[in-house]
């Protein structure tokens, strides 16, 4: 089996990659609370054993080599500051990690990249990041929450009333009953439903209401928790879990009969 591991290879063996056939993941997510009984760690966790879910699915068709990059742990979190333990980067500090990383790929011939993120908190400057990296550098990166890609399966799994899935919730509950249940203290968990300012502010996966009001977890939870984690089973979990790298891997799949000229800017 072929090395995974963007960090994993030596730079003869970097050199030696097929640019045009080689795609390289960054993972994203955070480091911030997750309730009192799920880690830290959870978002880029999830990302990052995703993506590398997917490089090996895909690099076993021989058609595509994918390479998981270090990913980036912090992202995005100051909703998440009043409770201790989050580690919050400023927006211009995880767009310039992005925007760093990939300037340091591209003048090796590397322009086939894909970023998976983990946290819902990135994903208004995963899009902007990926458009100013289009503007500076020519190349046009796609960005895609793993739970974006299944929301028919999150509709279909789901037994809570909407705002069940919000955040250490129903669903990212049974990630971690799947991938690693020693992680998981479920004697901790409570139901604490989120705190609705309005019939159209609603946070969850399946259907989130299109009034962004920004949240203070401290202010709109009790403990952390948005949603409903009692109703997580690790069968739900590898339900998500095998759904998301199907369907992500099936985009770096698609995305191989994407020619050069279709992902860079001929001006660059």
């Amino acid at each position: 089996m072929e090395r995974i591991s963007w960090e994993k290879l030596s730079w003869p063996q970097v050199e030696a990659l097929d640019r045009d056939q080689t795609t390289i993941i960054i993972p994203t997510g955070a480091i911030e609370q997750h309730g009192p009984h799920l880690t830290l760690d959870t978002d880029i966790y999830n990302a990052d054993v995703i993506a590398r879910a997917v490089a090996k699915k895909v690099g076993s068709g021989n058609r595509q080599r994918v390479l998981v990059a270090p990913p980036v742990w912090w992202g995005t979190s100051p909703h998440h500051l009043g409770f201790p333990g989050t580690i919050s980067l400023k927006n211009h500090t995880f767009s310039e990690i992005l925007m760093d990383t990939i300037s340091s790929m591209k003048p090796h011939g590397f322009y086939r990249f894909l970023l998976v993120n983990g946290h819902g908190g990135n994903i208004g400057n995963l899009t902007a990041s990926v458009s100013q990296i289009g503007a500076d550098l020519g190349i046009s990166i796609p960005a895609l929450s793993y739970w974006q890609t299944i929301n028919d399966l999150l509709i279909e799994v789901g037994e809570s009333e909407i705002g069940g899935m919000g955040h250490a919730c129903e669903m990212e509950t049974s990630l971690a009953l799947y991938l690693r249940p020693e992680d998981v203290d479920m004697t901790q968990a409570i139901i604490d439903m989120p705190n609705q300012p309005t019939p159209w502010s609603c946070i969850d996966f399946r259907q989130p209401g299109f009034l962004n009001i920004p949240l203070d977890l401290k202010r709109d939870s009790k403990v952390g928790i948005i949603g409903n984690p009692l109703l997580a089973t690790r069968e739900k979990g590898e339900r998500i879990f095998n759904a998301a790298v199907e369907r992500i891997s099936s985009a770096i799949e698609a995305m191989a009969d994407l020619t050069k000229r279709d992902l860079t800017t001929s001006r660059f």
